[in-house]
């Protein structure tokens, strides 16, 4: 398990996933795309985070912030 210093928001996170041309802000919903999470097809803001974070640029797809999420893993 990840120490909890490796903690961090989604809209800084490569894993978070959202639609193309949407604004990278904390109330952004998109997809997690994070290996062991993308079954679960988790929809989530800019705002949330978790400790499988992993500094970086979103990516893009479009229906990842369809409720519920549309869109493939990009990554």
């Amino acid at each position: 398990m990840k120490a909890a210093k490796e903690w961090g928001l989604c809209k800084d996170c490569k894993w978070w996933q959202i639609d193309p041309g949407a604004a990278v802000t904390g109330t952004t919903a998109g997809l997690c795309i994070e290996e062991e999470i993308q079954p679960i097809n988790l929809r989530i803001t800019g705002n949330g985070g978790c400790n499988r974070f992993v500094e970086g640029k979103p990516a893009h797809a479009a229906g990842s912030g369809s409720a519920p999420p549309t869109a493939a893993a990009t990554r």
